[in-house]
């Protein structure tokens, strides 16, 4: 044992810095958002050296980002031409809400009969939050505890395999989630959906709050459907 450790220390040290593990994961969050809000829109190629700049990190980093929202189904990545976010077919944004419209549904089935009590008083107060927000307009902070809310409820359901497709199938609409707040009538519609399904999450009720959530990503889907239907006219 004393040879091999002589030998170890006679060899050329070894690179042993650390490198912020985190680093990556926080850009693509970062990137994740501003998809998310639309500043960076379906179909735009993004410019590296410009992230780099505005960002204030190297392109290492960015471009590990990169991959990791390639996973996640919200960036394409070509040779030579870097990394464009995705622009969702109709087909798509039907398929994706058909699925997230099924897993929502069971996890609120799942939620209600599995979930602490402790579980379901922080699904309330982040509802409260929603609610709160709703009536001050305010549409970046009601999307974030909206989410909060599904999410929540999807933990609750304490269902990893539920949790890890739901995940990826919600990442990729929730930029077309978070505009549909832009119209007044689509927002208040999800505002009386959650006020629904949420009271009947925490009455435990699972099949109403099933039935309800997934009443509620149908009617998403609708105005998501119609939404690329008038596009065309619209920009003509």
């Amino acid at each position: 044992m004393a040879n091999a450790e002589a030998s170890v220390s006679d060899q050329s040290p070894l690179d042993l810095a650390i490198h912020h593990p985190t680093l990556p994961a926080v850009v693509a969050e970062r990137l994740r958002q501003l998809i998310i809000d639309g500043t960076l829109k379906p179909g735009t190629w993004l410019n590296e050296r410009d992230l780099c700049d505005r960002l204030k990190i190297s392109r290492t980093p960015l471009r590990e980002a990169y991959r990791m929202l390639a996973s996640d189904g919200l960036l394409t990545l070509q040779p030579k031409r870097g990394a464009m976010v995705i622009e969702l077919s109709a087909e798509d944004i039907e398929n994706i809400f058909d699925v997230l419209a099924v897993l929502e549904g069971l996890a609120a089935r799942s939620a209600a009969e599995r979930a602490t009590d402790e579980e379901l008083a922080h699904i309330a107060q982040l509802h409260e939050q929603t609610r709160d927000y709703y009536n001050n307009r305010d549409i970046r902070a009601y999307y974030a505890t909206s989410m909060g809310t599904h999410i929540a409820i999807n933990r609750a359901a304490h269902n990893p395999a539920l949790t890890h497709a739901y995940d990826r199938f919600n990442l990729q609409v929730q930029a077309l989630r978070y505009r549909s707040n832009f119209d007044l009538d689509e927002w208040t519609k999800a505002m009386n959906d959650h006020e629904a399904f949420v009271g009947a999450l925490l009455r435990r009720d699972g099949e109403e709050a099933e039935s309800l959530i997934r009443g509620h990503l149908k009617g998403r889907k609708a105005y998501q459907m119609r939404t690329v239907r008038t596009a065309p006219a619209a920009a003509s």
